[in-house]
């Protein structure tokens, strides 16, 4: 296998099955370290504030910086920050999500009286693990008219342990298509926006790094598209026998193996 410069981990079902660690990941990450490699968590996981990752890695044992954390959520805030942040923003999304928003002074619309006459000017969907009904009648009806609608990443499900899944961002953007006939641009994994994100974190180039996730369609999807080597790890969501577009440049059963 060639030697690269950094690795890009995604993480769920790749380091952690829900607050379960893969076994090796912890060791993995640290000889990694030894060796001199950059490391970076490339998550499209919208619902979390990258801190709280740090601290999750800490009880497991793994150091992490906040650099070294680029998710989904992040790379559409920052996306927002730098050309709405002035515009209001109605966000399905969690509440520890939507204090990322506040914290950079940006305008969250909680409550709609009036769907006539409201004044936000983008819907922003992310991974919701508070999602009610209202929620999603809410962007419905702000659809009606022409806003924006971003929608951080394009995973349908999220894996967790025993082998569940659970409804991710595009499930519950999926809904509300059927409804409105509407799509959001999504900024997560496979776009080439977040991998230009990562790499000007971690000061590389595309040439130098690799991708190591467990979904075919947005992890590997990723390194095809944005032509950069990838790794499928068989520890959450694929099992190597899918018929897909996507191709990884290798399969192991997981980070352990690397």
């Amino acid at each position: 296998m060639k030697q690269y410069k950094g690795y890009l981990f995604d993480i769920d079902g790749t380091i952690l099955l829900g607050d379960t660690i893969i076994p090796g990941a912890k060791e993995k990450i640290e000889e990694l370290r030894k060796r001199g490699k950059k490391i970076g968590f490339f998550t499209n996981n919208s619902s979390k504030n990258p801190k709280k990752y740090m601290e999750k890695f800490k009880e497991f044992g793994i150091e992490s910086t906040l650099d070294e954390i680029i998710t989904a959520g992040i790379v559409l805030l920052s996306h927002i920050e730098k050309n709405y942040s002035n515009k209001k923003v109605y966000i399905i999304g969690t509440e520890e999500y939507k204090n990322l928003y506040r914290a950079k002074g940006i305008h969250v619309v909680d409550d709609i009286q009036d769907f006539k006459d409201h004044n936000i000017d983008i819907l922003i969907v992310a991974l919701d693990t508070e999602l009610n009904f209202k929620k999603l009648e809410t962007a419905c009806k702000l659809l009606k008219k022409d806003i924006k609608y971003f929608a951080a990443n394009e995973d349908l499900v999220y894996p967790i342990e025993n082998k569940i899944y659970l409804p991710d961002c595009k499930a519950i953007c999926n809904m509300i298509e059927l409804c409105t006939g509407k799509k959001p641009i999504y900024f997560g994994k496979p776009n080439g926006v977040m991998l230009g994100f990562a790499l000007e974190k971690l000061n590389l180039i595309k040439e130098d790094i690799v991708i190591v996730g467990d979904r075919l369609y947005t992890d590997i999807a990723c390194g095809n598209i944005n032509d950069c080597d990838s790794i499928l790890v068989l520890s959450g969501e694929a099992t190597g026998k899918e018929n897909s577009p996507y191709k990884p440049t290798y399969i192991l059963e997981s980070i352990d193996n690397l």
